[in-house]
């Protein structure tokens, strides 16, 4: 409706045009017809309360146009994000961030002079040059015939440098893009850059990348002018063609000296709307291949589906877990992540899952939570398929304590209430009592109101890893995966946290992927993998006494044999 309003808006400022030519025109006719002045003036008067509403029209469609545009912004920001949140981290993890960013960020922002100019004057303009042509037709047909061709060439004649634009136009997006991910890449990574004294290198780099980006501008922008003079020379061939064979028309008597004066009034205002359509399309340089970009990622379709809207209860709380024969492998590689991996776990159990860097031991995590789906074999949760569960449903099941714990730009208390959001001050209080975390949130500058800051680096590694737990148990879901949860914590919070941990898989199944095997001892049972199957399970006293991967494993870290 908004983009409608637009074109309505430009098709009467035309339509005031119009007006005032065809009155310029009879002025004209009568000023060399000797009539009298009263009929001037009146005319006079019509052509400034035209020119007076074709202001207004002008002040409004000005206001009106960035409305409009920050409506469409939002809708397909939204877009952007529904379709982020839908194809998951499996699929959204493999991208840039940069990428994504620049797209979410920098390519909505350049669709402003897409959505509010270019595309309503595109249909304005030739709305607009039709309908002026059809009255010029009127006059005379042949003069007609020739505006309307040389009108509509105008726009058309830009198809001829389409494909010209289009791959510069993707080369200057690439290199924008690429220039962005590196530049957030080196922000990001400013303390590394600096310890090895790379940032001098990485410097240069970027250098190079910002000349290569100018140079892909610098294209876009010729292959855009280019293609924009021919359109551009539409206008005086059309012009100098009407008015010619207009004057030759009234030279021999075939239009009167009336219709003479209307082809030159009209043929001016039938190519002015080309005129604003030609700097629209100026404006809209780097609007194309941005939308283009928005457009690749609005195409990108999940690789995991939710076909189903309610869960079944739970037959026994809490369930157990049952990975059969699972195959899966990345697109980016070559060998497979799983191979035939198969495991149960039974109700309540406590499976521990331990191997070398590799083995498929989080991407067990990901087929679980359905961030991608097996290319071959199942997984069960209390009996059921999980792709028979709906994806919130089998999510609610599971909760995580992530190696890396995220936590988000906000609150203590809001970055546990991603759990619950409606989760009560006593049960915050529960959660963190029994994440061991209580302590040194009470001696945070403001308490839970305590702003964490970006990824929560203004908490050390074991304060965040503790708010990991304490947001685990307040989502109280049956199932439990730890996955590394004490990789990246020193050895005085080790002990804590891993008392910690002791309480939250109580009463749960729980899934420990570890490196650190010190934390899996007192696992029910210790699972072995190595490329991407099990190769032993047992406990640890009886790995260690078969002398094979696990014990191997141990003797890595501890120094000792086995």
């Amino acid at each position: 409706m908004g983009i409608a309003g637009l074109v309505g808006l430009m098709l009467l400022v035309t339509a005031t045009y119009v007006g005032q030519g065809l009155l310029i025109a009879d002025l004209l006719f009568r000023a060399f017809s000797s009539v009298d002045a009263g009929g001037l003036l009146a005319s006079l008067a019509v052509i400034g309360v035209l020119q007076l509403v074709r202001i207004a029209l002008l002040v409004v469609r000005d206001s009106w146009a960035p409305r409009v545009s920050a409506r469409v912004k939002e809708a397909v920001r939204e877009r952007l994000t529904v379709k982020l949140m839908e194809i998951g981290p499996g699929q959204a993890q493999r991208m840039r961030t940069g990428d994504l960013q620049s797209t979410l960020v920098d390519s909505v922002e350049l669709l402003d002079p897409l959505v509010g100019r270019f595309v309503p004057t595109v249909v304005a303009s030739v709305l607009g040059s039709c309908f002026a042509s059809v009255y010029v037709m009127a006059v005379d047909p042949a003069v007609g015939l020739v505006v309307l061709a040389c009108a509509l060439l105008a726009p058309l004649s830009k198809l001829v440098g389409e494909r010209w634009i289009r791959e510069r136009g993707g080369r200057w997006m690439v290199s924008y893009r690429g220039m962005y991910a590196e530049s957030l890449d080196a922000v990001q990574g400013m303390a590394t850059l600096k310890a090895f004294n790379a940032s001098g290198r990485r410097g240069r780099e970027l250098v190079e990348r910002g000349e290569a980006f100018c140079r892909d501008s610098i294209g876009l922008m010729v292959a855009w002018c280019a293609t924009s003079s021919i359109a551009a020379l539409m206008v005086p061939i059309g012009t100098t063609a009407a008015v010619g064979l207009g004057a030759w028309h009234a030279a021999t008597g075939t239009v009167s000296v009336a219709g003479l004066f209307t082809i030159l009034m009209l043929t001016r205002e039938t190519f002015r709307p080309m005129h604003e359509l030609e700097v629209a399309y100026h404006s809209a340089y780097y609007a194309i291949p941005a939308g283009r970009a928005v457009a690749d990622v609005l195409r990108l379709q999940p690789r995991v589906r939710d076909t189903v809207i309610t869960a079944p209860a739970l037959r026994s709380d809490p369930p157990g877990l049952e990975f059969r024969d699972l195959r899966f492998c990345y697109p980016t590689r070559r060998a497979p992540a799983l191979d035939g991996f198969s495991l149960v776990v039974a109700p309540g159990e406590r499976v521990a899952i331990v191997g070398r860097s590799g083995a498929g031991k989080s991407t067990v995590l990901g087929m679980l939570m359905r961030y991608f789906d097996a290319d071959a074999g199942t997984i069960r949760v209390d009996g059921r398929d999980i792709r028979e569960l709906p994806l919130a449903g089998l999510r609610a099941l599971v909760g995580v304590v992530a190696q890396d714990t995220y936590l988000f730009h906000g609150t203590v208390r809001e970055n546990l209430l991603l759990a619950r959001p409606d989760a009560t001050d006593e049960e915050i209080r529960r959660a963190v009592t029994a994440a061991r975390a209580a302590g040194f949130i009470d001696r945070l500058p403001r308490g839970f109101e305590t702003v964490v800051g970006e990824r929560g680096l203004k908490l050390s590694g074991g304060e965040r890893q503790r708010i990991a737990i304490a947001r685990a148990l307040l989502k109280d879901a049956p199932v439990l995966v730890l996955d590394e949860p004490t990789s990246s914590i020193d050895a005085a919070n080790e002990a804590e946290i891993t008392q910690a941990l002791g309480d939250l898989t109580r009463g749960r199944t729980t899934v420990v992927i570890a490196h650190r095997l010190s934390t899996v001892r007192d696992a029910d049972r210790i699972v072995v993998m190595d490329s991407g199957r099990v190769v032993e399970f047992g406990s640890h006293p009886d790995l260690l006494a078969r002398n094979g991967l696990y014990a191997e494993l141990v003797a890595t870290q501890t120094g000792v044999p086995a």
